[in-house]
């Protein structure tokens, strides 16, 4: 065998060394990728609290939630990738909703060039001011004036949090909120009874500049009324989660 001919054989294998290692190391970047960006184990579980103790106190087992498909992360043009709901769970005879909100250090990084602060926030600052704003049909038997925002068809309410816990998880933050309607005056089961309850909004503040007549900083719709609806029974582990709670009572 000549020389040359071996120099090109050896030449193969290098190359074909070369792209195995790198298609392995793109299989193991989006593994990690894929495994990173999962939320960690205090976010998947609800988050108890007297209200949602009582609710599972009366319905046991049979204690209801629901969720649905929506867009999960901003896309806006001044936002694009900044905030994740990963996820939003409606509880109806707790008359309550949990959300989770992340988002990853290269939002801070954003944050500081639009805001125009000095330095980047440190990850465990409490940057956002994260509300819901409901909107509730005033003219049911007109289902045409629901898309706009004419105040004598479609009510807008806002509500605050009642409770937040935080985590982290490699790059990304994490948020859970509770929201309980009734410090707003609403009732989410009587909403939906009625089919009065048209949308549901997430939105995200920078805490330096709230104001909540203007667009937020970040928002994602958590509901809306045309689509559909996934019921599923209380979870084990979130029952195991609130009979701790209800010990500790």
């Amino acid at each position: 065998m000549s020389r040359v001919s071996r120099a090109f054989r050896w030449s193969g294998r290098i190359i074909k060394f070369l792209f195995f290692c790198v298609v392995f190391g793109v299989i193991l970047l989006l593994l990690w990728r894929m495994f990173s960006s999962s939320d960690p184990e205090s976010m998947e579980r609800l988050t108890p609290n007297d209200a949602l103790a009582i609710a599972y106190e009366q319905k046991g087992d049979d204690l209801y939630l629901f969720r649905q498909e929506q867009r999960s992360v901003t896309s806006g043009e001044n936002n694009y990738g900044y905030f994740s709901v990963t996820d939003a769970v409606f509880i109806p005879d707790a008359n309550q909703i949990q959300v989770v909100v992340r988002y990853n250090n290269s939002t801070l990084r954003s944050l500081a060039e639009d805001k125009g602060l000095p330095a980047v926030p440190d990850r465990s600052e409490e940057l956002f001011d994260v509300t819901l704003t409901v909107a509730t049909d005033l003219t049911p038997e007109n289902q045409s004036d629901n898309y706009g925002n004419d105040e004598t068809a479609v009510a807008f309410a806002r509500v605050h949090a009642t409770s937040v816990t935080s985590d982290t998880k490699n790059l990304y933050n994490y948020r859970r909120f509770v929201f309980d309607l009734g410090t707003a005056e609403l009732s989410l089961s009587e909403l939906m009874d009625k089919g009065l309850l048209l949308a549901v909004y997430t939105d995200i503040y920078y805490k330096g500049d709230v104001n909540y007549e203007e667009p937020a900083y970040g928002t994602l719709c958590v509901f809306d009324y045309v689509t559909k609806i996934e019921w599923d029974r209380i979870g084990g582990d979130d029952k195991d989660v609130l009979r701790d709670y209800m010990e500790r009572k």
